[in-house]
């Protein structure tokens, strides 16, 4: 009786570890997936955190850390994203049947986008309308823009925009320091 008894106990014990250690990897993966959907890029790596791990399945997580490269999100491509989430609920049921991630519910979120000065460039030529052959320099968390502004094909107005990227509670705006017209100054502007 004794030794059956053990062999039942080791048995549990084996599926228990083989559970904490194969659901993360199954969550992680199907986030992951998720994600790379989400963003079009297929270097996404996920860690969710819940213990015990098979309570992951009810999609309350104590942290949610995600990282990708070459994100697309919607014209603009982000050399790297790191969101890292706390108290995450998750719709299972979107990830699980459709692989999506839904976030039902977070408390807390600490984002960083990293974006080039290229990607920068090329979505202001390609998005803002009359910007032509724009330019931009990041060097210690200064953003200046150069460019030449179309007026309808009449004039071209050369640019210069020196200032930083700031976050504003759910937005992230460009607030300019300097402003110049033709190399006049005209103050500063925010937007």
């Amino acid at each position: 009786m004794t030794k059956r008894l053990i062999i039942i106990l080791s048995v549990i014990f084996a599926l228990v570890v083989a559970e904490e250690a194969l659901t993360p990897w199954l969550v992680n993966g199907l986030v992951a997936r998720g994600m790379a959907n989400l963003t079009g890029s297929d270097r996404v790596a996920a860690e969710l955190v819940k213990r015990p791990a098979l309570f992951m399945f009810g999609g309350l997580f104590d942290s949610v850390r995600i990282r990708v490269a070459d994100a697309k999100v919607d014209k603009i491509v982000f050399a790297e994203l790191d969101a890292a989430l706390q108290n995450v609920a998750l719709d299972m049921g979107a990830l699980l049947g459709r692989r999506q991630v839904v976030v039902i519910s977070v408390r807390d979120v600490d984002l960083t986008a990293v974006i080039t000065q290229q990607e920068l460039a090329r979505y202001l030529n390609q998005n803002v309308r009359g910007i032509k052959n724009a330019q931009v320099k990041i060097d210690s968390g200064r953003v200046q823009i150069t460019t030449n502004f179309l007026i309808g094909q009449i004039a071209s107005v050369a640019i210069v925009l020196d200032g930083k990227i700031v976050g504003d509670g759910y937005r992230i705006k460009f607030v300019t320091d300097r402003f110049l017209l033709n190399n006049a100054s005209v103050g500063n502007i925010g937007g």
